[in-house]
């Protein structure tokens, strides 16, 4: 601030004791306007400099802060990212897809089962559209044994508690394959070997085994809604529990045929073991209008950011029909490997049934897929 000075001029020094008093006052009083003035003006010049000079300071920091955020790893509120910032490691990735973001997923599988492996396809392609960052559209078409088993659905998952639980409904038609049953020799003559009746071997000392021959027929067509609450915690970045990708599925309509089970053979006689008959019979089962129990639970890992490894199994009941031989137990395991945060490859092997009823080992029947999946937008 310039320094202010106020002086007197020497004419008013000179005035007459009669004018001098109310002269001299009223110069006093102008000079402390002046001051008050003067001392505003330079306080309000000084707070401007200040300003400009912080302006300049902030326009320099924010020069040199994009040469030092370049070293920075991106940073996300809440998990709300960008294609750029789309986590590489599957565990990370957020349960909804971010918003304006699409996945899409194209997969081909064939039976891989001890009897009929490779005689049999199918095809599938699904979609999920990320609506906001909380809310994702999901639909998709899936196929197996020669189309003689396809799904397709339609629907949303919503966050319930954002990347911790979400809640899933989806509209669905569906058709079960029906497995066609053989007695097999065991051990057989020849390769493939079957019979009726265990005397009908090659090897006399041969016994039947019922398992699925690979080839399948068609069951009836469902209409339903599915319900689940996808749940994942992960308790470090390589390792989480996943769940409930699948809870219940609500029918709409029943069916005469819709999944095989293995029963007693009425034929069988306990106290004649010897006498070649079977004990046990395939029989093929309806599914009422009642809903389907299927709950899921599983594993995550990645032990490096590229791949991921899940482990998941599925108990399905029809009709909530608990009883020995009415429910199943798959257990999945897939291998993903992502190159990047645009693209995934990935394989999944399934057990169609860890609990299979007697006569069958949990490794008997399977089925094998390989897929790709690719993110597209912002």
């Amino acid at each position: 601030m310039a320094p202010f000075r106020v002086s007197i001029s020497p004419e008013v020094v000179m005035l007459s004791k009669s004018t001098r008093g109310p002269r001299l006052a009223l110069a006093l009083f102008l000079a402390m306007l002046g001051i008050g003035f003067h001392t505003h003006a330079a306080y309000a010049q000084e707070d401007d400099e200040d300003e400009e000079e912080e302006d300049d300071g902030g326009e320099e920091e924010e020069e040199e802060n994009p040469e030092d955020d370049k070293d920075q790893p991106p940073v996300t509120a809440g998990g709300l990212y960008t294609m750029e910032t789309y986590p590489q490691r599957e565990i990370s990735r957020p349960l909804n897809l971010t918003q304006k973001l699409t996945q899409l997923r194209l997969g081909v599988g064939t039976d891989i089962s001890a009897k009929g492996a490779f005689e049999s396809f199918g095809v599938s392609l699904e979609a999920i559209h990320g609506y906001s960052d909380n809310f994702s559209i999901i639909g998709g078409f899936t196929s197996a044994y020669n189309f003689n088993q396809f799904g397709a659905y339609l629907g949303f998952e919503g966050a319930l508690a954002y990347d911790v639980v979400n809640i899933r409904i989806a509209a669905n038609i569906r058709r079960n394959a029906l497995p066609q049953y053989d007695f097999f020799c065991n051990p057989p003559s020849r390769p493939g070997e079957t019979a009726t009746n265990a005397m009908e071997c090659g090897n006399g000392d041969a016994s039947l085994d019922l398992l699925p021959s690979g080839q399948f027929d068609s069951g009836g067509i469902k209409f339903g809604v599915d319900i689940g609450f996808p749940f994942r915690y992960a308790f470090t970045p390589q390792i989480a529990i996943v769940a409930l990708q699948t809870l219940m599925t609500i029918d709409f309509n029943s069916v005469d045929q819709d999944y095989v089970t293995v029963v007693n053979n009425e034929a069988f006689d306990p106290e004649m073991p010897d006498s070649g008959i079977p004990p046990l019979r395939s029989q093929v089962t309806g599914n009422d209008v009642k809903p389907d129990l299927n709950p899921s639970v599983g594993f995550a890992t990645n032990p490096i950011a590229p791949i991921s490894i899940v482990v998941f199994g599925q108990l399905r009941i029809p009709d909530f029909d608990t009883s020995a031989g009415a429910f199943q137990i798959p257990v999945t395991g897939r291998v993903q490997f992502s190159p990047n945060q645009k693209f995934d490859i990935g394989m999944e092997f399934t057990l169609l049934n860890v609990k299979p009823p007697d006569g069958q080992s949990p490794i008997d029947n399977r089925y094998l897929s390989l897929f790709i999946q690719s993110r597209l937008g912002k």
